[in-house]
């Protein structure tokens, strides 16, 4: 049904891409483009049908010579059209009677090759390659086989009459939850899948995680058992399927890419004992005491069937016993590990248990619990006064009382700001350990992957585990601390920590309680699946899905799909657009709908905290004003208080902003004081701010926070070029200081005063710090 959707199929992706320079999906990462098991069998060209290990002949733009070359791999290329072949040319060679293999391979477009050289075998009797770059060797007997060997789903699409073969990589969730809604336990293990070929944007989508069984019985290896059946039917013969991209049939490969799940799941995955063993870690063999110094050698899957074999085998219980101790190995029946996917590779760490759930919640456990009353309203206070410009979330509840109970989407809120709450009451050694938590949160949360940057990643992760060796020796022993060091490795292979996390899937799990909920209970395995059955059939009949173009549904019932209440009664997402300007990048919002002239009123300006508010514009000579070309001052304008961010939120008037200018420094920020419309334009009015110099060179790492300075200066830009509200956070002095103020509540239905703490900034230093742990931060 998937490939049958328009909607998925026309979003999914085939082929993996080679990325600018940013990972940014999963399709950009390694495991994808490296590993031949997700290699697309196949891409249509010009001349039909051509497979890995074909011979073609090819032309390439702005060359009359045809060449031969071995068909490696089929990928695409970000920012480019089309689809490339991975080739090694092969150059004929008249005196020795036979062909050179050319390395490095080169990216042909599939539209270049105009045919498939089926007769090369009988050509090339010899096949040479060159050896250190200069020396001609012959191919060994193995090497010489291997080169003729065609792609085993070859012979199946020419018998099922030329069926093109689509690669479909799958990641598979697996969780337990709460089959009630009341406090009391009533554990589901279910098992659903993604489709990795989305982009993440639409991954994220409810309605595309799709479910595969749930039992309040079974365990949850029982049920792998007949799941990794049809798992090895899809990676190894495929299934025939109706591509609604394609208009036909087409044949399915759908390798599992990668399993996400919390870790003790992923444990139980890897036949791994958990972190109550010695050696505590699923990936490699670290074990408790020297988990902190680095990643220790890497768990094979050969490694771990030939560990359990030995445990089997052994004489008696005690043997058994010492050998589990040894390996940290269970000896339970795994069918996972029947799989060609390895398991120990493919359970990444998963941010939101390991990071949120592990060293946040242990670190502001510990602060929060040897506070004083006093000082935990110092914090409230300093939570109510920080600027929340540029969060997208904040704290909901109030963490003096409820710091025990926090979940995930707490912590993430937390840590986005804990370093400039926590800071006054923290050790010297303490401010280093949370420094450098907040540069892993910043690496996983706050910044694309850049794979030339893997070495910095690596370091920071080793900076925040000498920190916690040398300043929070309670943590030495946590799992969850020693598997940040494999998060770099982690996203080099499968993307942004965003593409495997859990935060997407663990909200599908109330899906589940949901149709658990309103069954009978007699028997809720069954009940649910027929649920999901039911919903997800009316879901593809109603969205367009069709395996006929003659039987789709009409535009009438496509329509009232795409209504919110029908949308949400059958669990899918929006498939409406909405192209409206004002909800378009640099759109105006809050427009005042009185026109005025910029230069017809003395402007009126007032400071607030260090940050001014306008009524019209700038005719103060105290400021010095920047307009762009295309404005004067004396077209009639209307005004508007906010303006649409490249990240579709609002930016509002009194936010910080990040801004781009050809002619300013790279980092460009200030404060956003207002928008308005000129001739059919859209303008932004933006005080600059100046970053601190030290020489020449900027105070900036990418991981540091630097420094800024309000200045005069008033800049007048088209609002396209806002990208979005930031979080700057003022550099407390000694004279910032805590106060009482009187506020006017509601109690019990009266009005009373009372005293509330507030922190009270003296803004005479003029010093600004660019939060760069806020997840809207990126610079």
């Amino acid at each position: 049904m998937c490939l049958g959707t328009p909607e998925i199929a026309r979003n999914l992706v085939r082929y993996p891409v080679i990325p600018k320079g940013e990972f940014k999906e999963v399709f950009h990462a390694l495991r994808w483009r490296n590993d031949k098991r997700f290699f697309a069998p196949m891409s249509t060209t010009p001349c039909g049908n051509v497979f890995i290990g074909d011979f073609v002949e090819f032309t390439l733009l702005g060359s009359t010579t045809p060449s031969i070359g071995h068909v490696r791999q089929f990928l695409c290329q970000e920012g480019q059209d089309g689809v490339f072949a991975n080739v090694f040319a092969l150059e004929h060679v008249p005196f020795m009677e036979g062909y050179v293999l050319r390395e490095p391979s080169i990216l042909v477009p599939v539209q270049c090759i105009q045919a498939v050289v089926a007769d090369m075998q009988t050509r090339a009797q010899s096949v040479f390659k060159y050896q250190d770059n200069d020396t001609l060797v012959e191919l060994t007997g193995d090497e010489y086989t291997s080169l003729f060997v065609h792609h085993p789903l070859k012979e199946k699409s020419v018998q099922s009459g030329g069926m093109p073969v689509i690669m479909v990589p799958l990641t598979v969730f697996t969780d337990d939850t709460s089959g009630n809604k009341s406090k009391v336990w009533n554990k589901f293990d279910s098992w659903n899948y993604l489709l990795e070929g989305l982009p993440k944007k639409e991954n994220g989508k409810l309605h595309n995680i799709h479910f595969i069984c749930a039992s309040n019985k079974a365990r949850v290896l029982e049920m792998a058992v007949p799941l990794v059946q049809e798992l090895n039917l899809l990676e190894h013969e495929g299934i025939i399927a109706y591509d609604a991209s394609l208009q036909c049939k087409v044949i399915v490969v759908a390798p599992v890419l990668s399993f996400i799940c919390d870790n003790p799941r992923g444990a139980e995955l890897c036949s791994h004992l958990g972190a109550t063993t010695s050696k505590y870690c699923r990936i490699c063999l670290a074990d408790v005491s020297t988990g902190l110094q680095g990643i220790g050698e890497l768990r094979k899957k050969c490694d771990t069937m030939m560990q359990i074999r030995s445990i089997r085998s052994a004489r008696c219980q005690a043997d058994k016993k010492q050998l589990k101790k040894r390996f940290g190995i269970s000896a339970e029946p795994n069918p996972v590990l029947e799989l060609a996917v390895d398991p120990h590779e493919s359970t990444p760490v998963e941010v939101l248990h390991t990071l949120l759930l592990g060293p946040y919640k242990y670190l502001v456990r510990n602060v929060m619990g040897r506070l004083t009353s006093a000082q935990k309203l110092e914090v409230l206070a300093r939570i109510s006064s920080f600027p929340f410009s540029g969060f997208a979330i904040r704290l909901t509840r109030n963490i003096a009382k409820y710091y025990k109970s926090f979940v995930g989407r707490d912590f993430k809120a937390l840590a986005q700001l804990a370093l400039f709450v926590f800071f006054p009451y923290l050790t010297a050694g303490e401010i280093e350990v949370w420094f450098a938590l907040s540069k892993v949160f910043r690496m996983v949360y706050c910044q694309p992957f850049k794979p030339e940057n893997i070495a910095l990643y690596n370091a920071i992760c080793l900076d925040f585990m000498r920190a916690v060796d040398l300043h929070a020796p309670e943590l030495k022993g946590k799992l969850k601390i020693h598997l940040i060091l494999h998060l770099p490795e982690n996203m080099l292979m499968f993307g942004p920590a965003s593409t495997f996390n859990t935060e997407r899937c663990e909200s599908f799990n109330g899906t589940i309680r949901a149709h658990n909920i309103y069954a009978n209970r007699h028997a809720p395995s069954k009940d649910i699946a027929t649920s999901f059955a039911i919903q997800q059939s009316m879901r593809f009949v109603c969205s367009g899905g069709h395996f006929d173009p003659s039987e789709r549904c009409g535009d009438d019932l496509v329509q009232l799909y795409q209504s919110s209440e029908v949308e949400n009664f059958l669990g899918g997402g929006s498939t409406s657009s909405y192209n409206r300007a004002i909800d378009l990048h640099g759109g105006l919002r809050k427009i005042n709908k009185k026109a005025a002239a910029l230069g017809s009123v003395m402007v009126k300006v007032q400071e607030f905290d260090g940050i001014i508010a306008i009524n019209s514009l700038i005719s103060d000579h105290s400021f010095t004003l920047f307009l762009h070309p295309n404005t004067t001052l004396l077209t009639p304008v209307l005004w508007g208080r906010a303006s649409v961010g490249s990240n579709g939120q609002m930016v509002n008037v009194g936010d910080f902003v990040h801004y781009t200018e050809s002619r300013e420094p790279l980092i460009q920020v200030g404060v956003f004081l207002g928008c308005f419309e000129n001739e059919g334009k859209c303008f932004c009015i933006v005080r600059y701010m100046e970053p601190v110099m030290n020489g020449t060179a900027l105070r900036l790492n990418q991981f540091d926070c630097p420094l800024f300075t309000l200045t005069n200066i008033l800049r007048v830009l088209p609002s396209v070029n806002i990208s979005c509200s930031i979080s700057v956070v003022h550099q407390c002095s000694t004279t910032c200081v805590l106060k009482e103020k009187a506020v006017e509540t509601t109690l019990e239905r009266h009005k009373v005063t009372q005293n509330t703490l507030f922190l009270s900034h003296d803004w005479s230093n003029n010093l600004y710090c660019y939060n760069v742990f806020c997840m809207s931060n990126n610079m």
